[in-house]
């Protein structure tokens, strides 16, 4: 969703994501959203992606659906303002997530290096204390899978049939008003250019007539 090459290849995306759910997916037991937990109110894309998958999702599947976000070690660095979560989502669980992985990445770069004089220590400790966090989410996280049940498909590829021949006819509607508007502008011009030839034919003839009128006269 919010591909930067423009709404066509949105359209795409959907299409390719709606086949293979229709031909592949029969059930889908839960959907995570991730989103960067740092920042303090969601993109124009992000935004676009969250209406477009919320619109996407029929409502047998809201209890299905769960928000991640990342680079977020606890609720102190959570920046992410609640009133950018789009209503159908509201009520979805939520976890935190500081990626351990690229903590420890990060600290083994920085181990030998002068910055790290005095610092080693209490950074050790931060990462211990991301991977025991991450672990803490994901427990959360399984826990909620676990009682997730599955939920069928169809609903969704309906959703998405129904919104192309929506959308379908709104474009046929659109382009049916821009010819009709073409089409008007184009009589409103051959009547305006008929309304001049006839004022100019009135206007020879009233000068034909006076020229005859001073030649017999």
């Amino acid at each position: 969703m919010a591909d930067t090459r423009g709404i066509q290849q949105d359209a795409l995306h959907k299409e390719s994501i709606a086949t293979q759910i229709k031909e592949h997916i029969h059930s889908v037991s839960a959907v995570l959203i991730l989103a960067n937990g740092t920042v303090p109110r969601i993109t124009v894309g992000t935004e676009y992606a969250l209406a477009t998958l919320s619109a996407a999702f029929p409502k047998s599947l809201a209890n299905n659906i769960a928000l991640m976000f990342t680079n977020v070690s606890n609720s102190l660095h959570w920046n992410f303002s609640q009133d950018t979560v789009p209503k159908e989502l509201k009520g979805a669980p939520q976890f935190l997530l500081d990626n351990p992985v690229a903590l420890q990445k990060k600290y083994l770069e920085l181990r030998n290096t002068p910055s790290m004089n005095g610092f080693e220590t209490a950074m050790r400790s931060g990462v211990v204390a991301g991977e025991q966090g991450a672990l803490r989410m994901l427990v959360d996280l399984f826990d909620w899978l676990d009682h997730c049940d599955p939920q069928p498909t169809t609903e969704i590829v309906s959703l998405y049939e129904m919104s192309q021949t929506i959308e379908a006819n709104i474009t046929n509607t659109l382009a049916r008003r821009d010819q009709a508007a073409a089409k008007s502008a184009e009589i409103k011009k051959l009547m305006n250019a008929h309304d001049k030839d006839s004022a100019v034919s009135v206007s020879r003839c009233l000068h034909l007539v006076l020229d005859l009128h001073s030649r017999w006269t």
